[in-house]
């Protein structure tokens, strides 16, 4: 059997309207010398508005793709969708959308590894369309961030929200997806993540936090630096991901100087600028969309296409 290329025929990307500065957080009196965060760079983020749910944005962002790629939403067989928070616990969002969005001929699953959930999904659409197993597939994710923010900690400082979708469908040969590669380090699991618990400073100090309001437990972003995960992504955040692409381009015959542009995720300035120059690529070669989006997890590379040199 002949395997087809596979590539990216469409993107679509969805912000919502509400655009919330850093003189929002400026009572808050969260930033402190030393930490990974204080330089992440971010001046706005986007802010999801009241009721609207992770799929809402979905929906926009995978309108948006179809339209840039010049297709309908009937064409599309199979809908692979990661969202940052489902809009509940089970099922996943995959599902939702297909239906929400209309594209009453697809399949649908969700395909979700945090922030790097939209390469996950590239890959597994790239096999399904190389295979033969469908034709045009659609990759969806998105950031509602702030319906978990901690507003006790800093890191509610650099989230944002949005949604993006690619739309894969078979290329000519050598174009396309030419390889990938994945690595998974389990020791940084629990170092951060979406968990129900308290607000940090009701766990720290109950009289200090008390202007929050209600106390109760729910659904929030932590981060735990006293754990050996968080530990490893401060340490090992700076090299592991130049490293991971430097073996994606040698799998597909190339070298870091035979980078064009670059495309990376945007969790912080400082992380971004690191792997800029481990790759070795000039900064007119790449988008940088922290400072005007925040971290909008997977969203973020999919956010890279509106974002002016």
């Amino acid at each position: 059997m002949t395997m087809k290329s596979a590539g990216i025929v469409g993107t679509g990307l969805y912000l919502p309207e509400e655009i919330r500065t850093n003189e929002w957080f400026k009572d808050f009196n969260l930033l402190s010398v030393g930490d990974i965060f204080d330089s992440a760079g971010v001046q706005e983020r986007r802010i999801c508005a009241k009721g609207q749910s992770a799929t809402d944005m979905e929906v926009q962002a995978l309108w948006s793709a179809v339209e840039n790629a010049g297709i309908n939403i009937n064409d599309i067989e199979m809908i692979l969708d990661g969202p940052s928070l489902h809009d509940q616990l089970m099922p996943g969002n995959a599902a939702a959308l297909q239906y929400k969005s209309g594209a009453k001929n697809a399949a649908a699953m969700n395909v979700e590894t945090a922030c790097t959930s939209l390469i996950s999904q590239i890959s597994v659409a790239w096999n399904m369309i190389a295979a033969g197993v469908y034709h045009t597939v659609a990759c969806v994710v998105s950031a509602n961030w702030t319906r978990v923010a901690d507003y006790t900690e800093k890191s509610c400082m650099f989230m944002g929200d949005g949604a993006a979708a690619v739309i894969m469908q078979p290329v000519s040969q050598g174009k396309g997806v030419l390889s990938v590669h994945f690595e998974t380090d389990g020791k940084c699991y629990g170092g951060l993540g979406i968990n129900l618990r308290l607000p940090r400073l009701y766990i720290e100090d109950y009289q200090v936090a008390d202007y929050l309001e209600p106390a109760r437990e729910r659904l929030y972003f932590y981060l735990d630096r006293k754990h050996p995960g968080f530990e490893a992504i401060k340490n090992e955040g700076h090299t592991r991901t130049p490293d991971a692409a430097k073996k994606a381009l040698a799998k597909a015959g190339y070298l870091e100087e035979n980078i064009d542009f670059l495309i990376t995720h945007n969790p912080s300035k400082v992380l971004t600028e690191a792997w800029r120059k481990a790759l070795g690529v000039p900064l007119e070669k790449t988008y940088i969309t922290i400072e005007k989006y925040g971290n909008m997890g997977a969203a973020s590379i999919g956010a890279n296409r509106v974002v002016p040199n």
